[in-house]
């Protein structure tokens, strides 16, 4: 009599620790996606949100919202507005005139340029969280806290795969030509070039990259001298290293500027005001502990007591840097982190309105 009572509470016993287990699980993998969510704490000009991507195309649905074709998908089209959530799968743009800034919940940072689209999205479990974006075209600043739930974060562009692991870093991406520009404000990357299989390159602070999107033709000089020697084969490199010059840094700093708001901009809820403040606190003291990390002598003449927002930190790195910075030389192409219309004509390349 007794057998079948035993049985029957070790099932109710293994439901209930796997109920639970299950649970907990869910638990935390619904924490570790919201923690990849983003906030969009400041605006400038046109920017829009590409949001629930769809294989179909959904006609009338009662949805007022444009829907615009990327890469096979159907997407509803909104204007961003300060506060919006940047979820798991969404494209942001910003038009030649717009700029954004997101926020994360820990304190990680992307400074959207103008004329730029990315995606973002990611994959969460129990043990690690991997988060991909995909940088279609234009120029990002981002601040990704070292061991934060960005740490392994992984930027794509049509010329290079890069792995961010903790610091500050620059990209511009031209839509139409594809090559790729990158900047280390702080810390290092592994950069990888997508024309072929060598081994990442680890790019460190002070330093800057051009990534073709392949082999790049060596000058004719250089094709008549390896004609002559014993191996032809040999061409100029993928990826191109300098030091990052004052232009880069200048550069740098006018695509993350954001203007204060117009008069006559949308009044912000007081809740709504309470949440952008409390975010701009975990971006100042993430971006501090970067700088901690990894550049202590700028770290000790910030002053630290009188900073109110994370741009004041930024705008003092770049001057700071580019006081040691070499200039760029006089005859050269311009780099990208001075362009201003990288993404002129890549909208219409890359992205289809659906009336």
């Amino acid at each position: 009599m007794f057998q079948p009572m035993f049985q029957t509470a070790k099932l109710t016993l293994l439901s209930l620790c796997l109920s639970t287990t299950l649970a907990l699980s869910a638990g935390l993998s619904i924490s570790l996606a919201a923690d990849q969510v983003g906030t969009v704490t400041q605006l400038e000009g046109d920017v829009k949100l590409f949001s629930e991507p769809s294989k179909t195309l959904q006609k009338d649905d009662g949805d007022p919202r444009p829907r615009a074709l990327f890469q096979g998908e159907y997407y509803r089209v909104q204007e961003v507005k300060v506060g919006d959530r940047i979820n798991q799968g969404n494209i942001l743009r910003t038009a030649l005139n717009g700029k954004a800034r997101v926020v994360f919940d820990n304190g990680d940072q992307f400074h959207v340029g103008p004329g730029t689209s990315y995606r973002i999205f990611w994959d969460a479990d129990s043990a690690k969280t991997n988060t991909r974006l995909n940088l279609v075209y234009g120029k990002l600043r981002g601040v990704i806290a070292k061991g934060g739930p960005r740490s392994r974060l992984q930027v794509k562009t049509k010329a290079a795969t890069m792995g961010v692991r903790g610091t500050e870093f620059f990209i511009a991406e031209n839509g139409l030509d594809g090559e790729t520009e990158i900047s280390i404000i702080r810390g290092s990357v592994q950069v990888q070039s997508s024309a072929n299989q060598t081994k990442p390159i680890e790019l460190k602070s002070g330093f800057s990259a051009n990534i073709a999107t392949g082999q790049v033709t060596a000058p004719k000089e250089v094709q008549e001298s390896a004609q002559m020697a014993p191996k032809p084969e040999k061409m100029v490199p993928v990826i191109e290293l300098r030091k990052t010059t004052q232009e880069d840094l200048a550069g740098i700093q006018k695509s993350s500027e954001i203007k204060a708001p117009e008069a006559g901009a949308p009044a912000l809820s007081q809740e709504m005001k309470t949440q952008l403040a409390s975010l701009e606190k975990k971006a100042i003291k993430t971006t501090l502990t970067d700088i901690k990390t990894y550049d202590p002598k700028l770290y000790a003449k910030l002053d630290t007591a009188n900073i109110k927002t994370a741009d004041q930190i930024h705008v003092q790195t770049v001057k700071t840097l580019i006081q040691t910075a070499p200039k760029a030389a006089e005859k050269r192409k311009p780099f990208k982190s001075e362009l201003d219309n990288l993404e002129q004509g890549a909208y219409e390349k890359y992205f289809k309105i659906v009336e």
